[in-house]
């Protein structure tokens, strides 16, 4: 019997090992070498266990590299046959025609590849592998012919940022569910590179905003830039039901180590499962109860009209802060101070019977909060598929998950 809780880890980013084939110089794990003690075979289970009964829907499988631990299929295949969406971060270095085969077998559903520019040389040096860029587009083809969804993901920086749009096509022609652009938490390997200033991290939020349509039906999705949204409403295009930060409020990243923290680009332990329950941790800690009450946000977050929708990048306000309900210092909006004001809204069967075929509960009432949303910045009542269409760049696609085994707690009644 799954709890019925007010905050859920519906989405967990789970850090298996720090150990790593490459060395990337943004690292947030700062990976390499194995930890001196990671979570046993045993113990990740148990965790499993743990997350099912919260009401966990989508797991991300990561590392370091998560594909160097032996027991990676077995951990993969309980997560799976619990119902979760499984989906695993890589390199993809180690993927080949077997691999591929044997997440499919353990019920994978995506992958996600790091590609960091268009050409092989320089991804190589900046990711510390002389034939990383090969391998990765090796593993793109590899997944695909596979029948796995595969999502590119690039972390912007001033030496690829002219290259975004190259990216961005590259990964479109690739087939890729989802163009994921991360933009640099300082924090890790990473503490001492450049950052973009805010002025730069808005005009590509923009640029990424405008140009969306373009790639549908794939997704083009800012990460560590919730801000996506509040440039998406003032321009009044589709997006809307992306992003937004959920660090501590429906999602957490568990280390190799065991420790709980609200985002893997935090680096604020809430707790440690060998010392208490991953339950006790999500639902009791102080630093996840702060970050549940939008009330303490500070700054311009503390007074922003979107901070519901977007509530700024926690991980950036720590990291620039030491605080993480300080005001997000990448963000360049100046609130109004007047909050957003929604309509009754009708919805269309059409419509609400879509939603319905979004198996993942927290991504279904994302898209809904999105639509509403995307219907009251166009000053419209009636929300219908032609809105929906319009609203949306993966409004096409729910029939995709039709495959996916459907845990209980998803399909719930809302009256449970």
């Amino acid at each position: 019997m799954t709890t019925t809780l007010p905050f859920k880890p519906s989405l967990v980013s789970w850090n298996l090992t720090k150990k790593c084939n490459l060395r990337c110089p943004h690292c947030y794990m700062e990976a390499g070498k194995k930890a001196g003690y990671e979570l046993s075979t045993d113990e990740c289970l148990a965790l499993l266990d743990d997350m099912k009964e919260l009401g966990t829907e989508m797991i991300i499988l990561t590392g370091g590299e998560p594909l160097m631990r032996k027991d990676i299929f077995q951990i993969a295949k309980r997560a799976s046959e619990y119902g979760f969406w499984v989906v695993m971060g890589t390199n993809g270095v180690l993927i080949n025609d077997r691999v591929a085969e044997k997440m499919l077998e353990c019920g994978v559903k995506g992958v996600g590849i790091s590609i960091d520019s268009i050409h092989p040389e320089k991804h190589n040096s900046f990711r510390g592998g002389p034939n990383s860029w090969e391998y990765s587009v090796r593993a793109l083809d590899t997944c695909r012919a596979h029948g796995l969804e595969v999502l590119v993901q690039s972390t912007v920086m001033e030496s690829n940022y002219e290259e975004i749009p190259e990216l961005l096509q590259f990964a479109r022609d690739k087939g890729a569910w989802s163009f994921n652009l991360y933009f640099l938490v300082q924090t890790g390997r990473g503490e001492e590179m450049n950052d973009l200033t805010a002025q730069r991290t808005d005009e590509m939020l923009r640029h990424l905003v405008q140009i969306q349509d373009q790639y549908k039906p794939m997704l083009v999705r800012s990460k560590c830039a919730p801000q996506f949204k509040q440039i998406s409403y003032e321009l009044g295009l589709g997006g809307l039901e992306s992003g937004g930060c959920m660090a501590g409020t429906e999602y957490c990243r568990i280390t190799p180590e065991g420790d709980v923290t609200p985002c893997p680009y935090m680096t604020l332990v809430a707790g440690n499962v060998l010392e208490q329950s991953f339950s006790e941790i999500w639902q009791h800690s102080p630093i996840f109860q702060s970050l549940r009450d939008r009330d303490q946000l500070k700054g311009r977050c503390g007074t922003c009209e979107f901070n519901e929708l977007c509530g700024g990048c926690r991980c950036r306000a720590y990291a620039a802060f030491d605080d993480p309900l300080q005001e997000d210092p990448a963000c360049t909006y100046q609130p109004t101070g007047q909050p957003l004001e929604f309509n009754n809204f009708t919805w269309t069967p059409e419509v609400l019977a879509r939603l319905e075929r979004i198996p993942i509960a927290f991504i279904r009432n994302k898209v809904k909060k999105g639509l509403e949303t995307y219907a009251q910045r166009k000053s419209v009542q009636v929300i219908t598929p032609e809105l929906m269409k319009e609203a949306m760049a993966g409004e096409g696609r729910p029939e995709m998950f039709k495959d996916m085994k459907i845990p209980a707690f998803v399909t719930r009644k809302k009256s449970d």
